[in-house]
Formats: C-alpha cells, sequence, structure tokens
C-alpha cells in the first residue's frame, strides 16, 4: 500500500471523527474483548467511552482487579477472563485489542485473527522482525482489519509537520534528527517473576519481554520519520547501553544514524534518565527547516527569515487521538480493508528499532539485506 494512501485516510480520520458519531447512533456496535486491563489499557478505555459504536463486552487479565478496576468505569459490565484464550471464543467478541507487554504480542494477535476477529494491537508489531512479519502475512491471509496503535500519527503536532513536509513548504527532504528525553519506566507497572528465580521485576526492564528500549518508547517517533521520508530503510550504525541504572538489560542510552534509500539521513538520540529535558526534533529541506522543542512550539527557518510560524494545519479535528484512532479502525472494518495504521506502515517504523538493536549488539552496519 502507497505511502499517500496512509497519509490520506490518516487525514480522513479527522473528517470520520465529526462525521461517525451521527452514523454509529445506528450502526451495530463494534463488540470489543480487551486483552490486558494494565496502564495502557486506561487510554483506550477512555476512547470507548466518547465513541458510541464501541461496546465492551469481555475483559482478559491475569488479575481479576484489574478486570474490575476496567468494569468500574464502563457503562455496563463486561465478562471477564483469565485466560485470554476464553476471551477468543467468546462468539460475542467482534473486535479484539490487545494491550499486554510487546512479548506477547506475536502468539496473541495470531490467535485472534485465526479467531476471525479484527484485531487492534498495541505498539510495538512484534518484538522481532520475524515475527511482524508471520503477524503481516497471517493478517493477510485471514482477511480480517490488523491495525496497530500507533496514536501518536493523530497528534496535531505530528500531523502539522506531516503536511508542512507534503506540501513542500521546506522543500525536498534531506535531514531529520530527533532527540527524546524522560525519565526512567512507570515504577507501578506490570512485574514479570522469572520461573527459575522467583524474582520479580518491572517487564519493561528486560529484553526478552519489550524487545528493545526503542521498539518500546522511540517507535512512535520512528513511524513519523518513516512517514516523511517514504523511503525504506538501507543502512544503520548505532551505539547504546545500560549506563545509569544497573537492575536491567534494557538500554537507557542510545544513539543512531539511519539511511534511507532516497538518500535522507535520520540521527536520533535517546536518553532515559534524564527527566524534565525537553525533546526536540529538525526537518531540513533544500528550501527550508522545521523545529520544535517539546516545550515550544512548531517553528520555521528559511533563508529570507528564522523563527517564522509556519502556515497552519488545515482539515484537523481537535480530539483525542486514540478517538481519531478507532474512529478510522472502526471505517475500515465497515469497508472491509486494512486500516490506515496497518502492518506495513508499523513494521517500517519497527524496522528502525531492529535495526538499532542490531547494530548495538553486534557491532556492525546493519543494511536492508538484513531485512530480505
Amino acid at each position: 500500500m502507497s505511502t499517500s494512501i496512509h497519509r490520506r485516510r490518516l487525514l480522513g480520520a479527522a473528517a470520520a471523527s465529526a462525521l461517525g458519531g451521527a452514523a454509529a447512533q445506528t450502526a451495530e456496535p463494534f463488540r470489543i474483548g480487551l486483552i490486558g486491563n494494565g496502564n495502557r489499557s486506561t487510554a483506550h478505555v477512555r476512547a470507548y467511552l466518547n465513541l458510541p459504536e464501541a461496546k465492551v463486552v469481555a475483559l482478559s487479565d491475569l488479575q481479576s482487579d484489574k478486570m474490575a478496576a476496567t468494569n468500574a468505569r464502563l457503562k455496563a459490565n463486561a465478562a471477564t477472563y483469565t485466560d485470554w484464550r476464553e476471551l477468543l471464543k467468546d462468539k460475542n467478541v467482534s473486535v479484539v485489542v490487545i494491550t499486554t507487554p510487546n512479548y506477547l504480542h506475536h502468539e496473541m494477535a495470531i490467535a485472534a485473527l485465526r479467531a476471525g476477529k479484527d484485531v487492534l494491537l498495541e505498539k510495538p508489531i512484534a518484538i522481532n522482525y520475524q515475527q511482524a512479519r508471520e503477524i503481516q502475512r497471517e493478517a493477510a491471509r485471514s482477511g480480517r482489519a490488523f491495525a496497530v496503535g500507533m496514536q501518536r500519527r493523530y497528534w496535531a503536532r505530528d500531523r502539522h509537520i506531516q503536511q508542512l513536509v507534503d506540501n513542500g513548504v521546506i522543500g525536498p527532504l534531506r535531514y531529520i534528527t530527533l532527540s527524546e528525553y524522560r525519565g526512567d519506566w512507570a515504577p507501578n507497572a506490570w512485574q514479570y517473576t522469572d520461573p527459575a528465580t522467583g524474582r520479580k521485576t518491572n517487564w519493561r526492564f528486560l529484553k526478552q519481554l519489550a524487545g528493545s528500549t526503542e521498539l518500546e518508547f522511540s517507535v512512535h517517533g520512528f513511524s513519523q520519520v518513516t512517514q516523511l521520508v517514504k523511503a525504506p530503510l538501507v543502512r544503520c550504525v548505532a551505539s547504546g547501553g545500560v549506563v545509569h541504572y544497573q537492575n536491567r538489560d534494557m538500554r537507557d542510552l542510545c544513539n543512531g544514524l539511519i539511511e534511507f534509500a532516497n538518500g535522507v539521513r535520520f540521527n536520533y538520540s535517546f536518553c532515559l534518565f534524564a527527566k524534565g529535558t525537553p525533546g526536540a526534533m529538525t526537518i531540513v529541506g533544500d528550501k527550508g527547516t522545521l523545529r520544535y522543542f517539546d516545550d515550544s512550539p512548531l517553528l520555521l527557518d528559511t533563508p529570507a527569515a528564522k523563527g517564522q510560524t509556519p502556515p497552519p494545519l488545515t482539515g484537523h479535528i481537535e480530539e483525542i487521538p486514540e478517538v481519531l484512532m478507532y474512529r478510522e479502525f472502526f471505517a475500515a472494518i465497515r469497508e472491509r480493508r486494512q486500516p490506515a495504521l496497518n502492518a506495513e506502515l508499523a513494521i517500517e517504523a519497527a524496522k528502525i528499532a531492529y535495526a538499532m538493536e542490531i547494530a548495538t549488539v553486534e557491532d556492525r552496519v546493519v543494511t536492508y539485506r538484513d531485512f530480505a
């Protein structure tokens, strides 16, 4: 599917947000089974409460108290299952939403598709490239709608940048830098129990569960970059490690330089122990530059003047990003097509994370041949 189609569908979601409410009053509701009722699921539940066409009919989680907390927020109690496989057998469920730790995505998504359900899977699509392609193939084989929860694609700022670049405001794209900073992972996340030692650990501390820091956190930014560049990765070098925290194998610092097939370069850096430091992005074209800090407005620099206010975003309706994401996903189900946030879009973003992991661990240059 072409990137222009992706962009049209993403932009079309705003219009769908305006029209979807009226249509939902008469349409059959989408009967949702939610697997995983931890921290991330709360944003999805908030979206359902703003979508009359969404009805949560089943929940699954290992912890009954998590499901009880979700049910307390819903308009009507949903069925509860401590075994997610039982939820897939529930004939009242037509749509499965998966918000579990990353290492479970592959098994659960494939099983849900094979059960005949339409699926929305939280990012990332999978913890490695092989698993990601297997999910994509199963989605194509099943004919079910399959989306990955890259809701940041509906942020006003991200859409504004996309529109400005697509409209040629800065000319042909040449170079992108993105620096992201944050504090440590949420301390109240699910605790994984090591079967050998019995030790409990925040699941985001372990690569076997999360994949990599870039895959767990950075993939949202990578999705924006791949949609701006519109060309596949051809080369990657990267460096990083655990330099601040000592109780994990997930990197707390990383840097990468990525080259795309059209010659655009992308320079990425991330730090997990710089809470409060604003991130920054710079997008350089032949005719100008777009730039921002997280706590400052988007600015445009051209040879004529620096620090200009760029042309305004058009066609955007302010809405909760997850609501826009679900409106487009539901439209894809009705139209029996693949959603804008489909497997291919998710894989192209995740490919940068996979490449940075290989480059860092194996201390080598990663190329497109690694993804052949």
